[in-house]
């Protein structure tokens, strides 16, 4: 597959993860970001797949509303 070269700043960490999770698939670098960016938000990760199903039938239900004055503080800009 040919491409064009691009540079990305990003954190540390995900760069790390990237490099993880490439070699651990046993493809370059280049190769897993550019399958990652292509499937974007198509792809639903391994850990999703693995938790559908495992609550049962029960519906969710939505979680009571926190009062506002327990949240951290804040600096609102």
């Amino acid at each position: 597959m040919a491409g064009k070269p691009v540079t990305l700043y990003l954190d540390l960490d995900v760069i790390d993860s990237a490099k993880s999770e490439a070699a651990r698939e046993g493809i370059s670098l280049s190769a897993y970001a550019n399958r990652r960016l292509a499937t974007g938000r198509r792809a639903w990760s391994a850990d999703l797949l693995e938790l559908l199903g495992s609550l049962g039938n029960e519906p969710l239900e939505a979680p009571e509303e926190l009062p506002w004055e327990t949240d951290s503080d804040r600096d609102f800009v």
